[in-house]
Protein backbone atom coordinates (compact mmCIF):
# COMPACT_ATOMS: atom_id res chain seq x y z
CA UNK A 1 0.00 0.00 0.00
CA UNK A 2 1.10 3.36 -0.93
CA UNK A 3 2.55 5.65 2.10
CA UNK A 4 0.35 8.44 1.57
CA UNK A 5 -2.97 5.75 1.36
CA UNK A 6 -1.50 3.70 4.31
CA UNK A 7 -1.74 7.06 6.29
CA UNK A 8 -4.96 8.82 4.64
CA UNK A 9 -6.45 5.52 6.05
CA UNK A 10 -5.26 5.62 9.22
CA UNK A 11 -6.11 9.02 9.71
CA UNK A 12 -10.26 8.33 8.09
CA UNK A 13 -10.65 5.55 10.76
CA UNK A 14 -9.41 7.24 13.98
CA UNK A 15 -11.46 10.70 12.96
CA UNK A 16 -14.24 8.34 12.90
CA UNK A 17 -13.79 6.79 15.99
CA UNK A 18 -13.43 10.37 17.48
CA UNK A 19 -17.04 11.10 16.19
CA UNK A 20 -18.53 7.82 17.50
CA UNK A 21 -18.70 8.58 21.08
CA UNK A 22 -19.19 6.00 23.74
CA UNK A 23 -20.72 6.87 27.16
CA UNK A 24 -20.34 3.14 28.70
CA UNK A 25 -21.93 4.25 32.15
CA UNK A 26 -25.21 4.19 30.24
CA UNK A 27 -24.37 0.28 29.67
CA UNK A 28 -27.51 -1.79 31.65
CA UNK A 29 -28.28 -4.58 29.51
CA UNK A 30 -26.60 -7.10 27.22
CA UNK A 31 -27.10 -6.28 23.95
CA UNK A 32 -25.57 -2.31 24.63
CA UNK A 33 -22.82 -4.27 26.22
CA UNK A 34 -22.74 -6.62 23.50
CA UNK A 35 -22.41 -3.77 20.72
CA UNK A 36 -20.22 -1.68 22.56
CA UNK A 37 -17.86 -4.39 23.25
CA UNK A 38 -18.14 -5.37 19.71
CA UNK A 39 -17.35 -2.24 18.23
CA UNK A 40 -14.39 -1.55 20.75
CA UNK A 41 -12.93 -5.16 19.46
CA UNK A 42 -13.18 -4.60 16.17
CA UNK A 43 -11.72 -1.25 16.28
CA UNK A 44 -8.58 -2.59 18.11
CA UNK A 45 -8.04 -5.33 15.55
CA UNK A 46 -8.10 -2.70 12.87
CA UNK A 47 -5.77 -0.71 14.77
CA UNK A 48 -3.53 -3.48 15.54
CA UNK A 49 -3.25 -4.80 11.36
CA UNK A 50 -2.35 -0.66 10.78
CA UNK A 51 0.19 -1.28 13.41
CA UNK A 52 1.63 -3.74 11.98
CA UNK A 53 1.45 -2.64 9.05
CA UNK A 54 3.44 1.02 9.55
CA UNK A 55 5.91 -0.80 11.16
CA UNK A 56 6.92 -3.06 8.65
CA UNK A 57 6.96 -0.19 6.15
CA UNK A 58 9.55 1.40 8.85
CA UNK A 59 7.92 4.07 10.55
CA UNK A 60 8.91 3.10 14.02
CA UNK A 61 11.96 4.98 12.98
CA UNK A 62 11.68 7.20 9.64
CA UNK A 63 13.91 9.54 9.89
CA UNK A 64 16.70 6.22 9.29
CA UNK A 65 15.82 6.59 5.63
CA UNK A 66 17.16 10.60 4.84
CA UNK A 67 20.14 10.21 7.27
CA UNK A 68 23.23 11.01 4.60
CA UNK A 69 26.72 9.08 4.86
CA UNK A 70 28.98 10.84 3.63
CA UNK A 71 27.81 12.73 0.27
CA UNK A 72 29.90 15.43 -1.86
CA UNK A 73 31.52 17.86 0.61
CA UNK A 74 29.37 21.55 0.64
CA UNK A 75 31.99 23.48 -1.00
CA UNK A 76 32.65 21.38 -3.59
CA UNK A 77 28.49 22.14 -4.10
CA UNK A 78 27.02 25.05 -6.21
CA UNK A 79 24.05 27.17 -4.45
CA UNK A 80 21.48 26.26 -6.33
CA UNK A 81 21.91 22.17 -5.44
CA UNK A 82 22.83 22.91 -1.83
CA UNK A 83 19.10 25.04 -2.14
CA UNK A 84 17.48 21.85 -4.32
CA UNK A 85 19.60 19.48 -1.48
CA UNK A 86 17.92 21.61 1.49
CA UNK A 87 14.30 21.55 -0.18
CA UNK A 88 14.23 17.57 -0.65
CA UNK A 89 15.39 17.11 2.60
CA UNK A 90 12.51 19.42 4.31
CA UNK A 91 10.49 17.58 2.66
CA UNK A 92 11.60 13.94 3.25
CA UNK A 93 11.80 15.27 6.95
CA UNK A 94 8.17 16.49 6.77
CA UNK A 95 7.25 13.13 5.35
CA UNK A 96 9.02 11.15 7.91
CA UNK A 97 7.74 13.79 10.44
CA UNK A 98 4.01 12.40 8.96
CA UNK A 99 4.73 8.83 9.54
CA UNK A 100 5.84 9.46 12.88
CA UNK A 101 2.59 10.92 14.41
CA UNK A 102 0.57 8.76 12.65
CA UNK A 103 1.88 5.80 14.74
CA UNK A 104 1.99 7.80 17.74
CA UNK A 105 -1.57 8.55 17.15
CA UNK A 106 -2.68 4.83 16.03
CA UNK A 107 -0.67 3.07 19.33
CA UNK A 108 -2.04 5.69 21.63
CA UNK A 109 -5.35 4.61 20.27
CA UNK A 110 -4.65 0.82 20.90
CA UNK A 111 -3.66 1.11 24.19
CA UNK A 112 -6.85 3.25 24.87
CA UNK A 113 -9.12 0.81 23.60
CA UNK A 114 -7.50 -1.98 25.41
CA UNK A 115 -7.50 -0.11 28.93
CA UNK A 116 -11.64 0.39 27.83
CA UNK A 117 -12.20 -3.28 26.80
CA UNK A 118 -10.37 -4.03 30.13
CA UNK A 119 -12.95 -2.01 31.82
CA UNK A 120 -16.32 -3.75 30.02
CA UNK A 121 -14.59 -7.19 30.91
CA UNK A 122 -14.29 -5.94 34.80
CA UNK A 123 -17.81 -4.29 34.84
CA UNK A 124 -19.91 -7.32 32.96
CA UNK A 125 -21.09 -11.02 34.29
CA UNK A 126 -22.70 -12.52 31.25
CA UNK A 127 -25.09 -15.90 31.60
CA UNK A 128 -26.17 -17.75 29.37
CA UNK A 129 -30.46 -18.37 30.08
CA UNK A 130 -30.13 -22.06 28.63
CA UNK A 131 -27.34 -23.78 30.51
CA UNK A 132 -26.07 -20.93 33.14
CA UNK A 133 -22.76 -20.62 32.43
CA UNK A 134 -21.35 -17.18 33.74
CA UNK A 135 -19.04 -14.97 31.11
CA UNK A 136 -16.76 -12.61 33.10
CA UNK A 137 -13.23 -10.95 32.78
CA UNK A 138 -11.07 -12.49 30.37
CA UNK A 139 -13.87 -15.10 29.15
CA UNK A 140 -16.25 -12.37 27.74
CA UNK A 141 -13.09 -12.50 24.88
CA UNK A 142 -13.80 -16.09 24.42
CA UNK A 143 -17.36 -15.67 23.88
CA UNK A 144 -18.74 -15.28 20.30
CA UNK A 145 -22.04 -14.87 19.24
CA UNK A 146 -23.25 -18.25 20.74
CA UNK A 147 -22.63 -20.16 24.34
CA UNK A 148 -20.63 -23.51 24.03
CA UNK A 149 -24.81 -24.96 24.14
CA UNK A 150 -25.92 -22.96 21.21
CA UNK A 151 -28.06 -20.86 23.12
CA UNK A 152 -28.21 -16.86 21.64
CA UNK A 153 -29.59 -16.05 24.77
CA UNK A 154 -27.71 -13.61 27.79
CA UNK A 155 -28.32 -12.39 31.02
CA UNK A 156 -26.22 -9.16 31.95
CA UNK A 157 -25.34 -8.65 35.45
CA UNK A 158 -23.00 -5.94 37.22
CA UNK A 159 -19.84 -8.04 38.40
CA UNK A 160 -19.70 -6.92 41.83
CA UNK A 161 -16.30 -8.14 42.33
CA UNK A 162 -14.71 -6.01 39.32
CA UNK A 163 -12.47 -2.88 39.40
CA UNK A 164 -13.66 -0.95 37.19
CA UNK A 165 -14.78 3.26 36.59
CA UNK A 166 -16.61 2.92 32.95
CA UNK A 167 -16.62 7.53 33.29
CA UNK A 168 -13.05 7.18 32.50
CA UNK A 169 -13.78 5.17 28.94
CA UNK A 170 -15.23 9.19 27.65
CA UNK A 171 -11.84 10.59 28.69
CA UNK A 172 -9.82 8.18 26.73
CA UNK A 173 -7.69 9.12 23.89
CA UNK A 174 -9.68 6.67 21.86
CA UNK A 175 -8.82 8.25 18.40
CA UNK A 176 -5.10 8.35 19.50
CA UNK A 177 -5.62 12.66 19.81
CA UNK A 178 -3.64 12.26 23.47
CA UNK A 179 -1.28 15.36 22.62
CA UNK A 180 -4.64 17.42 22.62
CA UNK A 181 -5.90 16.01 25.68
CA UNK A 182 -3.29 17.04 27.60
CA UNK A 183 -3.07 20.41 26.24
CA UNK A 184 -6.63 20.78 27.31
CA UNK A 185 -5.86 19.76 30.99
CA UNK A 186 -5.68 22.61 33.38
CA UNK A 187 -2.35 23.90 35.14
CA UNK A 188 -3.24 21.50 38.49
CA UNK A 189 -4.46 19.22 36.06
CA UNK A 190 -0.68 18.87 34.36
CA UNK A 191 0.60 18.62 37.65
CA UNK A 192 -1.81 15.84 38.56
CA UNK A 193 -1.00 13.98 35.16
CA UNK A 194 2.61 14.25 35.89
CA UNK A 195 2.15 12.47 39.51
CA UNK A 196 0.45 9.71 38.23
CA UNK A 197 2.82 9.09 35.37
CA UNK A 198 5.57 9.24 37.74
CA UNK A 199 4.11 6.43 40.30
CA UNK A 200 3.04 4.19 36.80
CA UNK A 201 6.37 4.86 35.52
CA UNK A 202 8.50 3.42 38.74
CA UNK A 203 10.91 1.21 37.48
CA UNK A 204 11.99 -2.12 39.06
CA UNK A 205 15.46 -2.85 39.82
CA UNK A 206 17.52 -3.51 37.02
CA UNK A 207 17.23 -7.19 35.67
CA UNK A 208 19.95 -9.06 33.50
CA UNK A 209 18.39 -9.23 30.11
CA UNK A 210 21.84 -9.96 28.36
CA UNK A 211 25.20 -10.82 28.19
CA UNK A 212 28.10 -9.27 26.45
CA UNK A 213 31.28 -11.04 26.34
CA UNK A 214 35.02 -11.17 24.53
CA UNK A 215 35.77 -14.95 24.73
CA UNK A 216 39.69 -16.15 24.24
CA UNK A 217 39.12 -19.65 22.62
CA UNK A 218 41.70 -21.88 21.34
CA UNK A 219 41.15 -22.71 17.64
CA UNK A 220 44.03 -24.72 15.58
CA UNK A 221 46.55 -24.15 17.83
CA UNK A 222 46.15 -20.31 17.79
CA UNK A 223 44.38 -17.87 20.45
CA UNK A 224 41.11 -16.18 18.94
CA UNK A 225 39.21 -13.34 20.56
CA UNK A 226 35.30 -13.90 19.79
CA UNK A 227 32.36 -11.58 21.00
CA UNK A 228 29.80 -13.45 22.10
CA UNK A 229 25.83 -12.02 23.24
CA UNK A 230 24.11 -14.83 25.53
CA UNK A 231 20.43 -14.09 26.91
CA UNK A 232 19.94 -14.18 30.17
CA UNK A 233 17.90 -17.00 31.99
CA UNK A 234 17.29 -17.72 35.81
CA UNK A 235 20.31 -19.42 38.00
CA UNK A 236 22.73 -19.30 34.57
CA UNK A 237 26.15 -20.56 34.83
CA UNK A 238 27.82 -18.02 32.11
CA UNK A 239 31.15 -19.68 32.07
CA UNK A 240 29.74 -23.36 31.60
CA UNK A 241 27.59 -22.00 28.90
CA UNK A 242 30.80 -21.08 27.36
CA UNK A 243 32.97 -23.94 28.19
CA UNK A 244 30.75 -26.36 26.34
CA UNK A 245 30.35 -23.99 23.30
CA UNK A 246 33.85 -23.26 23.35
CA UNK A 247 35.91 -26.07 24.74
CA UNK A 248 37.28 -26.14 28.48
CA UNK A 249 40.05 -24.05 27.54
CA UNK A 250 37.90 -20.91 26.79
CA UNK A 251 38.06 -17.91 28.91
CA UNK A 252 36.07 -15.07 29.66
CA UNK A 253 38.39 -11.58 28.98
CA UNK A 254 35.12 -8.94 29.09
CA UNK A 255 31.83 -9.50 30.35
CA UNK A 256 29.14 -6.92 29.63
CA UNK A 257 25.76 -6.80 31.66
CA UNK A 258 22.67 -5.44 29.74
CA UNK A 259 19.90 -4.91 32.50
CA UNK A 260 16.09 -4.03 31.50
CA UNK A 261 14.18 -1.98 33.71
CA UNK A 262 10.37 -2.86 33.55
CA UNK A 263 8.16 -0.03 34.85
CA UNK A 264 4.90 -0.81 36.91
CA UNK A 265 2.99 -0.63 34.16
CA UNK A 266 5.03 -0.99 30.73
CA UNK A 267 4.19 1.15 28.17
CA UNK A 268 4.36 4.47 27.65
CA UNK A 269 1.36 5.22 26.05
CA UNK A 270 -0.89 3.10 28.30
CA UNK A 271 0.51 5.31 31.03
CA UNK A 272 -0.34 8.60 29.52
CA UNK A 273 -4.21 7.36 28.63
CA UNK A 274 -4.51 6.31 31.62
CA UNK A 275 -3.22 9.25 33.73
CA UNK A 276 -5.04 11.43 31.23
CA UNK A 277 -8.68 9.75 31.93
CA UNK A 278 -8.38 9.46 35.58
CA UNK A 279 -7.15 13.49 35.79
CA UNK A 280 -10.36 14.04 34.01
CA UNK A 281 -12.44 12.22 35.94
CA UNK A 282 -11.23 13.14 39.10
CA UNK A 283 -11.86 16.73 37.96
CA UNK A 284 -14.97 16.40 36.77
CA UNK A 285 -15.91 14.78 40.43
CA UNK A 286 -14.00 17.71 42.13
CA UNK A 287 -15.67 20.58 40.33
CA UNK A 288 -19.21 18.64 41.15
CA UNK A 289 -18.43 18.96 45.07
CA UNK A 290 -16.08 22.11 45.55
CA UNK A 291 -18.48 24.79 46.55
CA UNK A 292 -19.97 22.31 48.72
CA UNK A 293 -16.86 21.39 50.49
CA UNK A 294 -15.68 24.49 50.60
CA UNK A 295 -18.54 25.72 51.83
CA UNK A 296 -18.11 23.75 55.19
CA UNK A 297 -14.51 24.83 55.75
CA UNK A 298 -15.02 28.46 55.31
CA UNK A 299 -15.70 31.73 58.17
CA UNK A 300 -17.20 33.77 55.47
CA UNK A 301 -18.41 33.23 51.81
CA UNK A 302 -19.64 36.73 51.36
CA UNK A 303 -16.02 38.14 51.78
CA UNK A 304 -14.68 35.13 49.47
CA UNK A 305 -16.82 35.99 46.61
CA UNK A 306 -16.02 40.25 47.25
CA UNK A 307 -12.64 39.07 46.69
CA UNK A 308 -13.39 36.96 43.54
CA UNK A 309 -15.19 39.85 42.10
CA UNK A 310 -12.72 42.55 42.72
CA UNK A 311 -9.91 40.59 40.99
CA UNK A 312 -12.04 39.62 38.36
CA UNK A 313 -12.78 43.09 37.50
CA UNK A 314 -9.18 44.86 38.42
CA UNK A 315 -8.03 41.79 35.77
CA UNK A 316 -10.26 43.06 33.05
CA UNK A 317 -9.23 47.01 33.42
CA UNK A 318 -5.84 46.08 33.41
CA UNK A 319 -6.17 44.42 30.19
CA UNK A 320 -8.03 47.16 28.85
CA UNK A 321 -5.57 50.37 30.03
CA UNK A 322 -2.08 48.26 29.57
CA UNK A 323 -0.16 49.37 26.70
CA UNK A 324 2.47 46.58 27.61
CA UNK A 325 1.89 43.26 28.70
CA UNK A 326 4.45 43.57 31.26
CA UNK A 327 2.53 46.34 32.97
CA UNK A 328 -0.85 43.91 33.37
CA UNK A 329 0.21 42.39 36.66
CA UNK A 330 1.28 45.93 38.26
CA UNK A 331 -2.20 47.63 37.30
CA UNK A 332 -4.25 44.68 38.50
CA UNK A 333 -2.61 44.90 41.63
CA UNK A 334 -3.51 48.44 41.98
CA UNK A 335 -7.02 48.27 40.58
CA UNK A 336 -7.41 45.20 43.38
CA UNK A 337 -5.79 46.88 46.34
CA UNK A 338 -8.11 50.24 45.52
CA UNK A 339 -11.26 47.96 45.20
CA UNK A 340 -10.33 45.92 48.73
CA UNK A 341 -9.63 49.05 50.26
CA UNK A 342 -13.33 50.27 49.41
CA UNK A 343 -14.82 47.30 50.86
CA UNK A 344 -12.66 47.71 53.97
CA UNK A 345 -11.08 44.02 52.98
CA UNK A 346 -7.38 45.54 53.31
CA UNK A 347 -5.68 48.41 55.98
CA UNK A 348 -4.57 51.47 54.33
CA UNK A 349 -0.53 49.42 55.47
CA UNK A 350 -1.86 47.07 53.06
CA UNK A 351 -2.26 43.87 55.52
CA UNK A 352 -5.78 41.95 54.46
CA UNK A 353 -8.30 41.08 56.64
CA UNK A 354 -7.51 37.87 58.71
CA UNK A 355 -10.57 35.78 58.02
CA UNK A 356 -10.48 36.69 54.45
CA UNK A 357 -6.71 35.49 54.16
CA UNK A 358 -7.33 32.31 56.01
CA UNK A 359 -10.16 31.14 53.55
CA UNK A 360 -8.09 32.04 50.66
CA UNK A 361 -5.70 29.93 51.83
CA UNK A 362 -7.95 27.20 52.65
CA UNK A 363 -9.38 27.33 49.12
CA UNK A 364 -6.25 27.14 47.67
CA UNK A 365 -5.40 24.01 50.01
CA UNK A 366 -8.57 22.02 49.06
CA UNK A 367 -8.00 23.00 45.36
CA UNK A 368 -4.59 21.00 45.26
CA UNK A 369 -6.74 18.36 47.78
CA UNK A 370 -9.22 17.53 45.30
CA UNK A 371 -7.60 18.58 41.88
CA UNK A 372 -4.12 16.88 42.18
CA UNK A 373 -4.21 14.26 45.60
CA UNK A 374 -7.54 13.24 44.39
CA UNK A 375 -6.29 11.70 40.93
CA UNK A 376 -3.34 10.00 42.35
CA UNK A 377 -5.17 8.39 44.90
CA UNK A 378 -8.45 7.02 42.58
CA UNK A 379 -5.56 5.26 40.20
CA UNK A 380 -3.82 3.91 43.06
CA UNK A 381 -6.58 2.83 45.11
CA UNK A 382 -8.01 0.73 41.96
CA UNK A 383 -4.85 -0.44 41.16
CA UNK A 384 -3.92 -1.79 44.72
CA UNK A 385 -8.30 -3.30 44.46
CA UNK A 386 -6.79 -4.81 41.66
CA UNK A 387 -4.18 -6.46 42.73
CA UNK A 388 -5.79 -7.75 45.95
CA UNK A 389 -8.39 -8.83 44.14
CA UNK A 390 -6.60 -10.86 41.43
CA UNK A 391 -4.12 -14.01 41.23
CA UNK A 392 -0.52 -13.36 39.90
CA UNK A 393 -1.80 -16.00 37.11
CA UNK A 394 -4.48 -13.98 35.86
CA UNK A 395 -2.55 -10.94 36.30
CA UNK A 396 0.24 -12.62 33.89
CA UNK A 397 -1.91 -13.70 31.26
CA UNK A 398 -4.61 -11.29 31.20
CA UNK A 399 -4.47 -7.83 30.83
CA UNK A 400 -7.93 -6.20 32.62
CA UNK A 401 -8.35 -2.43 33.37
CA UNK A 402 -4.54 -1.39 33.50
CA UNK A 403 -2.66 -3.70 30.41
CA UNK A 404 1.17 -4.27 31.07
CA UNK A 405 0.42 -3.88 34.17
CA UNK A 406 3.42 -5.81 36.28
CA UNK A 407 2.17 -9.22 37.45
CA UNK A 408 4.02 -8.28 41.02
CA UNK A 409 6.23 -5.86 42.09
CA UNK A 410 9.62 -5.06 43.89
CA UNK A 411 10.52 -3.10 47.25
CA UNK A 412 11.24 -0.55 44.84
CA UNK A 413 8.47 -0.50 42.68
CA UNK A 414 5.93 -0.76 45.82
CA UNK A 415 7.88 3.12 47.21
CA UNK A 416 5.02 4.69 44.52
CA UNK A 417 2.31 3.51 47.00
CA UNK A 418 2.76 6.10 49.14
CA UNK A 419 -0.33 6.13 52.32
CA UNK A 420 -3.60 8.56 51.10
CA UNK A 421 -4.25 11.61 52.38
CA UNK A 422 -6.81 11.36 55.16
CA UNK A 423 -8.41 14.20 54.63
CA UNK A 424 -9.21 13.55 50.42
CA UNK A 425 -10.05 10.42 51.73
CA UNK A 426 -12.70 11.53 53.97
CA UNK A 427 -14.30 13.99 51.76
CA UNK A 428 -14.34 11.06 48.72
CA UNK A 429 -16.02 8.97 51.21
CA UNK A 430 -18.94 11.43 52.34
CA UNK A 431 -19.46 13.55 49.61
CA UNK A 432 -18.79 11.18 46.33
CA UNK A 433 -19.86 7.99 48.38
CA UNK A 434 -16.25 6.23 46.86
CA UNK A 435 -16.10 2.93 49.04
CA UNK A 436 -12.39 3.47 50.00
CA UNK A 437 -10.70 3.89 53.55
CA UNK A 438 -7.54 5.30 55.00
CA UNK A 439 -5.04 2.71 55.17
CA UNK A 440 -2.52 3.36 57.11
CA UNK A 441 1.32 2.09 55.88
CA UNK A 442 -0.05 0.56 52.65
CA UNK A 443 2.74 -0.71 50.61
CA UNK A 444 2.46 -3.62 53.74
CA UNK A 445 -0.62 -4.13 52.29
CA UNK A 446 0.84 -4.90 48.73
CA UNK A 447 3.91 -6.48 49.96
CA UNK A 448 1.79 -9.10 52.18
CA UNK A 449 -0.33 -9.99 48.79
CA UNK A 450 3.22 -10.74 46.58
CA UNK A 451 4.43 -12.79 49.91
CA UNK A 452 1.42 -14.81 50.05
CA UNK A 453 1.49 -15.65 46.42
CA UNK A 454 4.83 -16.62 46.95
CA UNK A 455 4.26 -19.16 49.64
CA UNK A 456 0.90 -20.39 47.69
CA UNK A 457 3.16 -21.64 44.54
CA UNK A 458 3.58 -25.60 44.73
CA UNK A 459 1.12 -25.73 47.43
CA UNK A 460 -2.23 -26.09 45.64
CA UNK A 461 -4.21 -24.19 48.14
CA UNK A 462 -7.60 -23.08 47.16
CA UNK A 463 -7.94 -19.50 48.22
CA UNK A 464 -10.91 -17.33 47.99
CA UNK A 465 -9.39 -14.06 45.80
CA UNK A 466 -11.26 -11.74 46.56
CA UNK A 467 -12.06 -12.70 50.82
CA UNK A 468 -7.90 -13.32 50.86
CA UNK A 469 -7.85 -9.49 49.41
CA UNK A 470 -9.97 -8.41 52.12
CA UNK A 471 -7.77 -10.40 55.11
CA UNK A 472 -4.90 -8.68 54.33
CA UNK A 473 -6.69 -5.52 54.38
CA UNK A 474 -7.88 -6.59 57.77
CA UNK A 475 -4.50 -7.94 58.56
CA UNK A 476 -1.93 -5.48 57.42
CA UNK A 477 -4.74 -2.40 57.09
CA UNK A 478 -5.37 -2.21 60.50
CA UNK A 479 -9.06 -2.30 58.91
CA UNK A 480 -11.83 -3.92 60.77
CA UNK A 481 -13.16 -7.39 59.33
CA UNK A 482 -16.43 -5.35 58.44
CA UNK A 483 -14.83 -2.57 56.60
CA UNK A 484 -12.37 -4.96 54.56
CA UNK A 485 -15.30 -7.31 53.80
CA UNK A 486 -17.62 -4.20 52.54
CA UNK A 487 -14.89 -2.87 50.17
CA UNK A 488 -14.92 -6.16 48.59
CA UNK A 489 -18.63 -6.99 49.04
CA UNK A 490 -17.71 -10.20 50.64
CA UNK A 491 -19.01 -12.18 53.87
CA UNK A 492 -17.38 -11.25 57.05
CA UNK A 493 -17.26 -15.12 57.80
CA UNK A 494 -15.19 -15.61 54.13
CA UNK A 495 -12.47 -12.92 55.50
CA UNK A 496 -12.14 -14.61 59.00
CA UNK A 497 -11.69 -18.16 57.22
CA UNK A 498 -8.78 -16.52 54.74
CA UNK A 499 -6.92 -14.82 58.14
CA UNK A 500 -6.74 -18.27 59.69
CA UNK A 501 -5.85 -19.79 56.47
CA UNK A 502 -3.06 -17.28 56.53
CA UNK A 503 -1.91 -18.60 59.76
CA UNK A 504 -1.46 -22.45 58.61
CA UNK A 505 0.86 -21.56 55.90
CA UNK A 506 3.93 -23.32 55.81
CA UNK A 507 3.07 -25.44 59.22
CA UNK A 508 2.56 -28.88 59.15
CA UNK A 509 -1.41 -29.83 59.16
CA UNK A 510 -1.71 -33.48 59.67
CA UNK A 511 0.13 -35.23 63.06
CA UNK A 512 2.54 -37.63 60.09
CA UNK A 513 3.49 -34.36 59.38
CA UNK A 514 4.54 -33.10 62.56
CA UNK A 515 6.07 -35.62 63.53
CA UNK A 516 8.33 -36.27 60.75
CA UNK A 517 9.46 -32.60 61.30
CA UNK A 518 9.90 -33.25 64.73
CA UNK A 519 12.47 -36.39 63.39
CA UNK A 520 13.99 -34.18 60.86
CA UNK A 521 14.71 -31.27 63.85
CA UNK A 522 16.76 -33.88 65.96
Amino acid sequence: MNESVLIAKAERFLDNIKHNRIIAEEISDFETFRDTYSYLQDNLEELQDLRDTMEIKGYKAPYRSIIRYGGTHSTEMKAEDMYDVGRHTQYFRMRAAAKKNILDRVKSSIASHKIAIGQLEEYAVLTCSSCGKRFRGHEIALLKKTCECGSKDFTFSVNEDGVYRLNIIKYLPLSGEYMLRMADLSPMGRDAFRNIVRILKHEKRGIVKTLSLVVKVLEDGKWVRKRVNIDAKDDMNYEREIRQKYGSNARIEFMQIHRKKPAIINDKQVQTALSIAYVKVAEHNARKIFDEVLKGLISDREKLDTYDQAFEAAEKRAHRIAEDASDVEDLREEFLNQALKSENLITEDGSMDKELQKDMETRKCLEKKLFVEMPKILILWDVIRYYLLTSYDRRSKYSGPFPNLRPSLDTNQMKAFEDFDPFTVDIMRSNLKENIRYIPNIKAVVSRKFEIEGKMKGLHVQMNTPASGAAILHTHGKLSIEDAADIFSVKPADVTAEVNKFKTFGKPQTKKARKFLEMVKK
